[in-house]
């Protein structure tokens, strides 16, 4: 008798906010990676301990059932049926960007501001890689 070969999916989910952050959130199979824009050297005297983790990249593991939890809203929401682009006619803009590679599918999806004329999935998305994250890596307005 043959063994069935069982084949792995293969899950990456990469969110990059616009804006004072330019930063990214990749969710790699299980681990959840934040990139900063920049990653610098943070001592005690140059920024207040609420913004250093914004300039360190850090990781997270995840469980199989928040990873089929977010699968199950793309699903549902049907993903693969979105546009490429939300444009937004505010001159006041912070843009968000999703790009999702499921078992050889990839799509990328790009809204000029993560608020206004965004899909609620879009923005369900970033919300969830950032609280899987766990640390609190909300947008704020943070120094330039």
């Amino acid at each position: 008798m043959k063994k069935e070969s069982k084949k792995e999916s293969s899950i990456e989910i990469i969110v990059e906010r616009g804006a004072f952050h330019y930063d990214k959130f990749v969710l790699k199979d299980s681990i959840v990676t934040f990139y900063p824009e920049k990653e610098i050297e943070v001592n005690s005297n140059s920024k207040n301990d609420e913004q250093k983790k914004y300039y360190q990249k850090s990781q997270q593991q995840i469980s199989k059932k928040q990873l089929k939890n977010i699968l199950l809203q793309l699903e549902e929401n049907d993903i693969w049926k979105l546009k490429d682009i939300y444009k937004c006619n505010s001159s006041c803009t912070s843009s968000l960007k999703v790009i999702l590679k499921i078992d050889g599918k990839e799509k990328t999806i790009k809204c000029q501001d993560f608020k206004r004329d965004c899909p609620q999935i879009i923005q369900y998305i970033e919300n969830q890689l950032i609280e899987l994250h766990s640390k609190n890596l909300k947008r704020v307005m943070l120094p330039g």
